[in-house]
């Protein structure tokens, strides 16, 4: 008998990159989405908000909440800003060419890694 082995998120992604380059240059492009959407849904968790609430506070619809939530899109710079002033959230989106590690990034978001996009390295963190 064959035990099953549970692979975990990262592997799956890893595999998936490898098999797929369409998929990676999409999961590449769409990595300060990821992050940006990872802000939102830990504030909202920490200050228990419904995504209703959290449009109230940042002025926007609760279906934009929904769309910047799912990490499908990269938000407009003016989006991120918002969020900033309304939240009192900092975001921090630093690019840099390939090949060079960005380095005008908080201390937090060097521990993340660099993630290559075509010809250009990006950086997203946040301190939500």
């Amino acid at each position: 008998m064959r035990m099953a082995t549970s692979k975990t998120f990262d592997a799956l992604v890893a595999e998936e990159q490898l098999a797929d380059p369409s998929f990676k240059a999409e999961w590449q492009r769409l990595a300060p989405a990821r992050e940006f959407a990872a802000t939102l849904l830990r504030y909202r968790a920490e200050h228990k908000l419904s995504q209703r609430a959290l449009a109230k506070k940042l002025g926007i619809s609760q279906p934009r909440v929904v769309k910047l939530e799912s990490g499908e899109h990269n938000p407009e710079i003016d989006t991120i800003i918002n969020a900033v002033r309304s939240l009192g959230i900092e975001f921090a989106l630093d690019v840099a060419p390939t090949g060079r590690r960005p380095a005008l990034v908080t201390a937090r978001a060097q521990k993340g890694r660099a993630i290559a996009h075509e010809d250009v390295s990006v950086v997203a963190a946040s301190s939500a």
